[in-house]
């Protein structure tokens, strides 16, 4: 099966007709009609069912589809990479990041990277850190952020800076006004913790057992930093969380930090084996810098 080929079938079930995937696909009825009999013929089975017009997919077309959907997926961030290409001939940056650093650092160190570069064009996502380190593999990223990642071959990792740990209470306490939070003072039936698999949730564990406190507990567990800051909000409890979670697109003053102070690496992540362009050089230290001056307030 030929990859115009998947492209007509794909174009098909999604569009449900053929004249609908011909539209889809910028071609003629008859031509898609043509590819669309030509794969059928290639594969030796029918994938539709002619009646009354319409056409309705076969259990093989299902399972078909299914396993070419992300062979069709990749053809398509292809096309749009090629777009890019052509439309910004000074590059294009594919970044990923863990999503506490995708709402506050990153877009910072972007923005002044869209200024600077503005012939660079750039795609960001968000995803947690095993995803990053299996995207920069498959080459699909240039750059990945991530908290204290695990070592892993074919990945170089660069601690950039570090961020500290903050303490978020809910919105009936007392404001402590950036009094610090003594850890062994926390009560464990209303702490929201998180998983003790991430690395902030790692790092807290690891504490609580070095003050000899290896048996307290979170009352929610969970593993997405923002919810544990929305359940605080609502005021299902407190939570240890990183700075960037506590102060993006809120105005809350003063950070609580942590006593004894807890701070976790912010790395950059990059394939190994791929060549670092000159723009993915600058975005990089712009983090590291923006890093730097946090930690010097």
């Amino acid at each position: 099966m030929r990859l115009r080929h998947i492209e007509v079938f794909h174009a098909v079930m999604q569009a449900g007709s053929l004249s609908k995937a011909a539209q889809l696909l910028c071609i003629s009825q008859p031509a898609a009609s043509k590819m669309l009999a030509n794969a059928e013929h290639g594969l030796g089975i029918a994938l539709f069912t002619r009646s009354h017009g319409q056409l309705r997919p076969t259990r093989e077309a299902e399972l078909l589809f299914a396993e070419t959907k992300g062979l069709h997926e990749r053809l398509e961030s292809v096309r749009r990479l090629a777009r890019n290409l052509n439309a910004r001939p000074g590059g294009h940056l594919r970044v990923g990041c863990v999503p506490s650093i995708g709402l506050s650092l990153l877009p910072e160190a972007i923005a002044q990277f869209a200024r600077q570069y503005p012939e660079v064009s750039l795609s960001i996502q968000t995803e947690h850190t095993e995803a990053l380190c299996s995207s920069l593999l498959a080459r699909e990223l240039d750059i990945g952020i991530a908290f204290d990642p695990p070592v892993r071959a074919g990945i170089q990792a660069t601690e950039l800076g570090r961020a500290r740990l903050v303490y978020l209470g809910p919105p009936d306490e007392t404001p402590r006004n950036g009094a610090p939070v003594r850890l062994t003072d926390l009560q464990s039936d209303r702490w929201i913790g998180l998983d003790p698999a991430d690395p902030l949730g790692s790092l807290v564990d690891r504490k609580l057992r070095e003050l000899g406190l290896e048996g307290r507990a979170p009352a929610i567990e969970v593993r997405t930093y923002y919810l544990a800051r929305a359940l605080v909000d609502c005021g299902a409890g407190y939570a240890i969380v990183d700075e960037f979670t506590a102060s993006a697109g809120r105005n809350i003053g003063a950070l609580d930090y942590i006593e004894p102070e807890l701070s976790i690496g912010v790395f950059s992540l990059v394939s190994a084996s791929a060549p670092g362009s000159h723009a993915q050089q600058v975005l990089i230290d712009q983090l590291r810098t923006r890093l730097a001056k946090r930690r010097g307030g």
